[in-house]
């Protein structure tokens, strides 16, 4: 990293992929969100405000050692966030390194204290005594560029061997220095987390672009699955933030672009000139992660905004309005059917069968719930009226006592 909810579900899921209206992918390990929280933020204010129904895992960011090994960066509302994520069955690991402990003085003590396996030892058990303090769920490693070295490798190893007989959780970040992690220690990790963003950014004027392009998003998960990472331990990275070049240099919270574009949700391109994710793009890696890994990752949640522009909630509304409980009842999602397809003023629901009532919802495809209501089905049958709806592609969504079920739609 540069300095700048849900609970895990169990049950197994379908994912509607869009660009064909019958195609289907399971996937039937729990989806991940994983949150990162800096340390040098209000930390306790983002606690009182914060939903944590919304993600899986917070990553405390960034704990960083001196020379003899202490973790010695604030813990100023730690404690607070550990017992509100708890309460939400949220875990909460601590992350060392980050970008900027890529260089000075922060790189040398910790390249010196994992250079011999008595020195990794006392590190890992002044870690240990860390987690164990806060009552933490284990250990992120963002260790990042010429902090990794040869030594890395044997690092993780002594880690893992140190705390998953403890039931704690090590994961990492991985980037700018990811061809130096050797294809054997990527296992030992309980999931690693692509940091697909960086790609160009404010410090190099000469290269304007986007830092966070789709395309690196899949070259990312394509080069660690090739490296031999299961597609159940990978997370897809994404930013809640971005760059500006030209007449706008320097680095901009999405919150921050979107108070001074408000249009900027739907784009991803603002001004002369920023360059970030919006709606549409963080709903399209949502779906991209849903297929080819196990998870998505923010850097970071302070950055977002609030609201129903907020990328978080376009996450979760995406990973809810494109998965399905697969029904032990097929006939009945079998029989469901809309029509007129496409359809103008209105959308007929039928063949659905005894259930009444249920919640019949209309879903843009960006996630954003168009139309909301409880509905009683006479014969079998009911109406929508669209004269509201834009032209567009949606979801119609119907929730009942057997289950959840989604058909795709054209509105003219």
């Amino acid at each position: 990293m540069r300095i700048s909810r849900r609970n895990l579900i169990l049950i197994p899921i379908l994912l509607f992929l869009i660009g064909s209206a019958s195609s289907t992918q399971a996937q039937t390990k729990p989806f991940r969100i994983v949150g990162y929280v800096p340390n040098w933020i209000d930390v306790a204010g983002f606690t009182q405000n914060f939903d944590f129904s919304q993600v899986t895992h917070i990553n405390y960011a960034f704990q960083n050692p001196n020379a003899a090994g202490n973790l010695v960066s604030p813990n100023t509302g730690l404690s607070a966030l550990v017992e509100k994520a708890h309460a939400k069955n949220v875990k909460v690991l601590v992350s060392i390194g980050g970008g900027s402990a890529a260089d000075g003085e922060v790189k040398n003590n910790f390249l010196n204290l994992i250079s011999t396996s008595q020195k990794r030892a006392d590190f890992i058990h002044k870690i240990v005594v860390y987690i164990n303090l806060y009552k933490l769920d284990g250990l992120d490693v963002d260790e990042e560029g010429p902090a990794i070295n040869s030594d890395y490798g044997a690092f993780i190893k002594q880690l893992a061997d140190s705390l998953k007989p403890k039931g704690k959780l090590l994961t990492t970040a991985v980037g700018w220095g990811v061809e130096k992690i050797q294809n054997s220690t990527l296992p030992l990790f309980d999931f690693v987390m692509l940091m697909a963003y960086d790609y160009t950014g404010d410090w190099d004027q000469t290269h304007p672009g986007q830092h966070s392009p789709y395309s690196y998003a899949q070259k990312m998960i394509k080069d660690l699955i090739a490296r031999g990472v299961k597609r159940e331990n990978l997370c897809l990275g994404v930013p809640f933030y971005g760059y500006g070049f030209y007449k706008l240099p320097g680095s901009y919270s999405y919150k921050t672009i979107l108070s001074r574009y408000p249009e900027a949700w739907q784009k991803d391109l603002v001004g002369d000139t920023i360059y970030y994710n919006g709606t549409n793009t963080i709903w399209k890696k949502t779906k991209l992660a849903m297929a080819e890994t196990s998870g998505i990752m923010i850097w970071e949640l302070s950055q977002d905004a609030n609201g129903s522009k907020s990328l978080l909630k376009i996450i979760n509304q995406t990973v809810d309005s494109l998965t399905t409980t697969v029904a032990q009842t097929p006939d009945l999602d079998a029989q469901f059917i809309v029509y007129p397809n496409p359809a103008k003023t209105q959308l007929i629901i039928d063949n659905l069968g005894s259930e009444n009532p249920v919640k019949i919802e209309i879903l843009a495809m960006n996630g954003c719930t168009v139309k909301s209501f409880v509905s009683k089905f006479s014969e079998g049958k009911t109406r929508i009226r669209l004269g509201s709806v834009p032209s567009g592609n949606y979801i119609c969504r119907i929730t009942t006592s057997k289950g959840i079920y989604a058909k795709r739609f054209v509105k003219d």
